[in-house]
């Protein structure tokens, strides 16, 4: 059994206490644009490669973390990354069915989009193995 459901789940979770309006698939206007509620955060790809120990089934999976702002600067964009960094970097998430080991930030940008809003990208790396 593959870990990414379990974890989106987790992450989902984690960053929902925050307060903060989380999406797994932010919701779609009919000409393509957003119809989230800005601003808010969407849990995007969630990549799972097994790493197995000889006494333990694990895996290394790497998250990609988006938040999106209309708010006129990269300000806001930044302090919602600050927020998922205290929350995630280093943290503790529950995984369903898995011990969860760590997470770490690998890098993370922001981006002025074509309409006017910002768009952040956090990357993080985590190791959980399956709980027998």
């Amino acid at each position: 059994m593959s870990g990414e459901w379990p974890v989106q789940v987790a992450l989902y979770t984690s960053l929902n206490a925050l307060g903060l309006t989380v999406y797994d698939a932010a919701p779609q206007s009919s000409d393509g644009g957003s119809a989230g509620v800005f601003p808010y955060v969407e849990i995007g790809a969630v990549v799972i490669a097994e790493f197995d120990t000889s006494s333990e089934t694990g895996f290394d999976f790497a998250a990609r973390i988006h938040t999106r702002s209309r708010s006129g600067s990269m300000k806001e964009t930044k302090d919602i990354q600050g927020q998922i960094y205290d929350r995630l970097h280093r943290g503790a998430l529950t995984v369903t069915g898995y011990n969860f080991i760590q997470m770490d930030r690998e890098n993370s940008f922001v981006d002025r989009v074509s309409d006017g809003s910002f768009h952040g990208v956090c990357e993080y790396r985590g190791l959980i193995e399956y709980a027998a």
